[in-house]
């Protein structure tokens, strides 16, 4: 299975928001802008992003990203700050988390597998924003002697992408911080993100002894001991944490554990696409027990087992997405088309903005080439809220394909290679758009601006000593 190898010096990667004095400052203030600036931080997070996807790291399953998505909204709705956020969960089976410039933060699905309950999973996001806010990655920055942005792009993405021995290599050549320098200024960033977190548990109410729990799992977990120890190589620990935690708690009433059921059924799905073992989460419900059973027998291939297993709880609550979305697929699978949309139509009567089942259908239609202009349509407006998923830029390349609209098609196969990190494959795209007799001189112009842009995005060229600049 995956894993993302990383080390601690880059794993940072209105009336009750948190605002900046409700947290702790980085050490050098304000001083980091003139190291490196928000949209810097911000070209760097979409370079490290894009490489994970290039090597297919990151779970773009709409169901688990609409998830990760809305808890971490739940959580950073309550900072004051502004700031673009990106949540997304990896494949690596490894127990660990990590923030990178930018505002994207990632959770590796070994780490979601170990949580519990949603509360031990928003501890750890919080935890993780505390690293964006107080903006661990530019401190790191400005304490090393490296300050070429396209150099940091390397080093980030090659870790994060299992390069290690290049990345490191790097470090060594410019970093400048002394070994007992870096652990120092770690060991800071991980107290400082830990009382942002717990701050924003409160505020969020979400139960901070779950918070404490969940370090505590971590510590005493001996059959999950090599992928715990990759988050204590980055996340170190510190004398009294999780003391210090529960009595923050001792305030707490009502607290959250469960918001609801998404989490285990999430959990189901995120199990089942890296096979991983399951111990914790024996439930009494009935309907998460025989989703998760349905889908390791999709997985094998067995459709007609996993149906049989679904269906009772599919009869008692039609209405439940999760259920449903996989009842659905199933029934596809079957050939059994008409049925299993209409499972669809029928979620959608009740939620009708859902993501997830929108995404679904529009997927099946164009699949099977029917109602192809409303589908193709409805998937363009789900991009709206959906930037950064390759695979609806891929299947929007699709649609349009078969909507003979040459243009808005090969628009969308160059959206899938540039956020796939394959800008190779984006700017062969443009140059056959270039070429081709079926677009207007407007949308070749258009193309050729967005090769430039992608350029300066991605791996700006030297700039001449004269004459007109190419990226500003």
């Amino acid at each position: 299975m995956y894993k993302i190898f990383l080390i601690p010096l880059f794993l940072f990667s209105s009336g009750d928001l948190l605002s900046e004095s409700d947290v702790p400052s980085p050490r050098l203030g304000d001083t980091l802008n003139q190291t490196i600036t928000l949209d810097q931080e911000g070209k760097i997070g979409r370079n490290i992003y894009r490489n994970l996807q290039k090597h297919n790291y990151i779970i773009n399953n709409f169901l688990v990203y609409d998830y990760i998505t809305y808890l971490g909204n739940k959580l950073s709705r309550n900072i004051l700050l502004e700031r673009d956020y990106l949540f997304f969960i990896t494949k690596s089976t490894d127990v660990n988390a990590f923030a990178v410039p930018g505002g994207f933060v990632g959770i590796n699905g070994g780490l979601v597998v170990l949580t519990q309950n949603e509360a031990q999973l928003a501890g750890v996001i919080s935890h993780e924003l505390g690293h964006v806010v107080l903006r661990h990655s530019a401190e790191m920055m400005a304490n090393s002697n490296v300050n070429s942005i396209p150099m940091w792009i390397g080093i980030f993405a090659g870790l994060l992408a299992g390069q290690t021995e290049a990345s490191i290599a790097s470090i060594k050549a410019g970093i400048g911080l002394s070994v007992q320098n870096n652990i120092n200024l770690v060991r800071e960033n991980e107290i400082e993100s830990d009382n942002f977190a717990v701050s924003l548990m409160l505020k969020s109410n979400y139960d901070l002894n779950e918070m404490a729990k969940f370090f505590r799992l971590m510590q005493g977990d001996s059959n999950n001991q090599t992928q715990v120890n990759e988050y204590f190589l980055t996340h170190p620990l510190y004398k009294n944490r999780i003391s210090t935690i529960k009595k923050r708690a001792a305030i707490q009433n009502n607290a959250i554990i469960n918001s609801s059921d998404d989490y285990h059924f999430i959990k189901n799905i995120i199990v089942n696409m890296l096979s991983m073992p399951i111990d914790n989460s024996s439930t009494k419900n009935e309907a998460i027990n025989n989703h998760r059973a349905a889908l390791d027998y999709v997985s094998k291939g067995n459709y007609k087992k996993a149906r049989k297993v679904l269906q009772p709880s599919y009869d008692k609550n039609n209405y439940n997405i999760y259920v449903a979305s996989l009842m659905s697929q199933i029934l596809w699978l079957q050939n059994e088309k008409k049925h299993s949309k209409n499972i669809l139509k029928k979620i959608l009567t009740i939620y009708p903005n859902n993501n997830a089942i929108n995404n679904q259908l529009y997927f099946l239609n164009i699949k099977d080439s029917i109602n192809l202009k409303a589908s193709t349509s409805g998937m363009a407006r789900l991009m709206n809220n959906n930037i950064y998923n390759p695979d609806l830029y891929k299947l929007l390349a699709e649609g349009y394909s078969k909507l003979d609209d040459d243009y808005k098609s090969k628009r969308a196969l160059i959206d899938y290679y540039n956020l796939k990190g394959n800008i190779s494959m984006a700017f062969k795209v443009i140059d056959d758009g270039l070429k081709s007799k079926q677009l207007n001189d407007s949308e070749k112009d258009i193309l050729k601006n967005l090769k430039n842009s992608i350029l300066c995005d991605t791996n700006p060229p030297l700039e001449p000593i004269f004459g007109d600049k190419t990226c500003n």
